[in-house]
């Protein structure tokens, strides 16, 4: 494939590079060069894919580090409720009446949001990731897979096998698609659990993603029951190191941040979340300022309601500047680096365009009047662009939106299966939650 007469965009230093092409092979970008100069790999396939960019720009894939993406299927059933409502009477109570097909279907409708968004990678954490690998398969994504276990409850063992045969059979079994570890939360699972999961970890040699202080009165009662944040909690049992994806990590210390970054795990930001529940804290400046490595999650579909990480990069910068009373707070700056930040999730060679990285790639097209006139294309993508300006997006090297339209995923069809199993979990719905929050 040959990108022509593209203008390079570079989040991490604010640079553009106009009138380039970039030439594609096996999965990476091969050559750049100035428009006109052809790679002589590609130019002796019969057949190679030319992309006209002229007038557009191109940006590396975005990263989405934390993501429960079947709950597009929940979407929009806790609205303007509290933390615990939201878990107890609602979500806990709905999820209850998903079957893997549902999985499926909703992490094919989540996939093909965010790949109209520009997303091009995600790490998801949900239950019946076997049909979520099917579903991330099909869409042509790039995904690092978690399949969540509590290590709490009557069936809490046959759980755990479950999950640990899911990522011992799909270990390798597709080259965009890696498996991580996921215990839920030290706030539901016993420190003796957490020791046991790292230590799978280490015997399997794959990372972790877990949720932890997600709010204020998280750290509180981990102070109150152990004496230790929920971050040292990690520490203690040997979650917290290098690899880990902590989602949330909202409310975590200024001594927390230092313990994070010294252990070396990742912080998925999800600001949506945090002010759909009107908690406002300055966690984004303070990580940034430690040197944590962030990248944005989307969180789940019922908290959030999109999976657009252009979205979460808007609320982000937004909530930096609210949460310090400080317009100069949540620069475009540091903003648009985290909407690819690849090594949280353990990509490598990812967010920035240069040869010999993975050819995860978005074009944008700003010719739409909501970026008019133009006078800064950066702060153009993070405050006013849309998904009318996503014209193409490549994974690994293959086409899979062109011309805005979704190329591997059948949207119409997904929305009447999305119907059918909503009429069903409204008429099934438990009075119990499976868990107590």
């Amino acid at each position: 494939m040959i990108i022509k007469n593209i203008s390079i965009l570079s989040f991490q230093n604010q640079s553009i590079q106009k009138n380039m092409d970039l030439t594609i092979v096996e999965g990476r970008i091969s050559k750049i060069s100035t428009s006109g100069v052809v790679s002589s790999s590609v130019s002796d396939i019969a057949n190679e894919k030319i992309i006209d960019g002229t007038g557009k720009y191109i940006i590396p894939g975005l990263i989405n580090a934390h993501a429960h993406t079947a709950m597009t299927l929940l979407r929009g059933v806790a609205e303007d409720v509290s933390v615990d409502d939201w878990f107890n009477k609602y979500v806990w109570i709905y999820e209850q009446g998903l079957v893997p097909d549902d999985v499926y279907t909703g992490t094919l409708i989540g996939a093909a949001e965010m790949l109209l968004s520009g997303v091009t990678a995600v790490a998801d954490h949900y239950f019946a990731m076997d049909r979520a690998f099917d579903a991330y398969v099909k869409s042509g994504m790039r995904a690092n897979l978690s399949w969540a276990v509590f290590g709490t409850g009557p069936d809490s063992e046959k759980q755990f096998e479950t999950a640990m045969d899911f990522t011992k059979k799909h270990i390798g079994k597709n080259s965009r698609i890696s498996i991580s570890l996921a215990p839920h939360s030290p706030y539901i699972c016993p420190e003796d659990f957490l020791i046991r999961v790292a230590a799978e970890s280490d015997k399997l040699k794959l990372p972790m993603h877990i949720h932890v202080s997600e709010t204020e009165d998280q750290v509180v009662q981990s102070l109150k029951k152990t004496g230790m944040t929920p971050v040292q909690v990690l520490d203690r049992t040997g979650v917290l190191r290098k690899g880990t994806i902590l989602a949330h990590a909202y409310w975590a210390t200024d001594d927390d941040l230092k313990l994070i970054k010294k252990r070396g795990a990742g912080i998925a930001h999800c600001a949506k979340t945090y002010m759909k529940f009107g908690d406002v804290n300055d966690l984004l400046p303070r990580a940034l300022k430690a040197g944590v490595k962030v990248a944005y999650g989307s969180d789940g579909l019922a908290s959030n309601n999109t999976v657009n990480i252009f979205e979460t990069a808007r609320d982000a910068a937004l909530l930096a500047k609210c949460s310090t009373r400080n317009s100069e707070t949540g620069k475009i700056s540091d903003i648009l680096p985290l909407l690819n930040s690849g090594e949280v999730i353990g990509l490598k060679d990812y967010g920035e365009i240069k040869e010999g990285a993975l050819a995860d790639l978005v074009l944008i097209d700003p010719s739409t009047p909501n970026m008019m006139p133009g006078y800064n294309i950066f702060a153009d993508i993070l405050y006013s662009l849309n998904n009318r300006n996503i014209h193409s997006v490549i994974v690994d090297g293959e086409l899979v939106v062109e011309n805005g339209k979704l190329l591997t995923i059948d949207v119409e069809e997904l929305k009447n299966e999305a119907v059918e199993i909503s009429k069903r979990l409204v008429a099934t719905v438990s009075d119990k939650p499976m868990q107590s929050y």
